[in-house]
């Protein structure tokens, strides 16, 4: 069902099942420092409107529209095959500058300009053929390496998923029926939009903040026949989409960033290589009742999740030799070994390592070792009798 191998393949040849679950970029404002552009179409920066924010907070400190005229400049497309690419000016704070803005064309991509790969989404893989496109345009031009480089802001993230039309009814159901406060999540039950989406009814996307983001489900079925025909007919004729849905969450501010843990990953590049499937599950799971947060001592936040590795390589059936390998190691300093092994130790003497089990495996494993039977013949009792449930 997961195939990541998908570069290279010909549009013609993928089939949904080729591409379903594998999370992508599908779309996001880059930003790019005007030193690193040469504009092709020159009255681009006098004509554009210009924000002035800070990058790190997405605070938007003043509008300027003195200098400034207020249009944007639009490569219209839709009349040929249903797309779009929007290009402006913007101005960044730079942390640290104390507001002194950077001028920064940007520009709006999206996963449509990849034509017939469409449904690969923005990668890596990808990304080189994004560039060339937008190369092809002539209304600027800036080198690969910048390219990767640009900032992002309002990035959205979705991954595909098959579903049928009464099983989608279903899980929209389940869904409010799950999450904490159902009244954020609302449902269409038009003729062309059945998806259900969050935060508001109203403006979600601008609704949204770190801790209730926009996120959306919808039919992508009806949005290809209804609201993208023209890019469909021109890209997918003959592709079979039907029973096809997509999630979608979006990344809007400096703040969501810190909130995710990506305070640090500014350009575009770095964050192609994030754990992309991650971040749809944070932004997911903001909607669901928080774990029971259970303490453990004054165990440091490493240390617990050290213990939770041991223990679950005690369930799946490690014995006491091996997990002091881990800890005995020959990679490191002395003084580190030396450290090590005391942690060893001090876990394993806790009351959170269930170090009877492991003791008891051990024995299973040197008995059946010297009595010929390698250890991936033999089954652990706790673990079969935890597959079982």
């Amino acid at each position: 069902m997961f195939n990541n191998n998908l570069q290279g393949m010909e549009a013609s040849m993928i089939t949904k099942e080729d591409f379903i679950y594998i999370p992508k970029v599908d779309s996001a404002r880059l930003s790019i420092a005007k030193h690193k552009v040469k504009l092709l179409k020159d009255y681009l920066w006098a004509d554009l409107r210009s924000q002035v924010f800070d990058p790190a907070t997405g605070e938007v400190f003043e509008e300027l529209t003195k200098d400034i005229k207020g249009h944007k400049y639009l490569f219209d497309n839709k009349e040929v095959d249903g797309t779009y690419v929007e290009i402006g000016v913007t101005r960044e704070v730079t942390s640290g500058t104390f507001g002194v803005a950077d001028e920064r064309l940007y520009l709006l991509i999206n996963s449509k300009h990849l034509h017939k790969n469409y449904f690969k989404g923005i990668t890596r893989d990808t990304f080189r053929s994004l560039y060339d496109y937008i190369m092809s345009l002539e209304i600027f031009y800036c080198k690969y390496e910048d390219f990767q480089d640009a900032h992002y802001r309002d990035l959205d993230i979705c991954f595909d998923f098959s579903c049928g039309k009464e099983d989608f009814k279903i899980f929209k159901k389940n869904l409010k029926l799950s999450v904490k406060n159902p009244d954020n999540w609302h449902s269409k039950n038009q003729v062309l939009n059945t998806g259900i989406y969050a935060p508001t009814k109203a403006y979600p996307r601008k609704s949204a903040k770190p801790g209730t983001p926009y996120v959306k489900f919808y039919d992508k079925e009806l949005d290809f026949n209804h609201r993208s025909t023209k890019f469909s007919r021109t890209y997918f004729k003959g592709f079979d989409y039907t029973d096809l849905y997509r999630y979608e969450c979006s990344i809007i501010s400096g703040a969501h960033k810190e909130r995710l843990g990506l305070k640090g990953v500014n350009s575009i590049w770095d964050l192609l290589e994030c754990d992309l499937h991650a971040i749809c599950i944070q932004m997911f799971k903001e909607y669901f009742w928080k774990e029971k947060i259970i303490k453990v001592g004054n165990l440091r936040p490493l240390e617990k999740v050290i213990i939770d590795f041991m223990n679950y390589a005690i369930e799946n059936g490690m014995g006491t030799a091996e997990l002091l390998s881990f800890f005995d190691r020959t990679d490191v300093s002395r003084s580190r070994k030396k450290d090590l092994l005391e942690k060893y130790h001090r876990y394993m003497n806790s009351k959170e390592v269930n170090k009877k089990t492991a003791q008891a495996n051990q024995i299973t494993l040197d008995v059946f070792s010297f009595l010929g039977v390698k250890k991936e013949q033999i089954v652990i009792e706790e673990k079969k009798e935890k597959d079982k449930k």
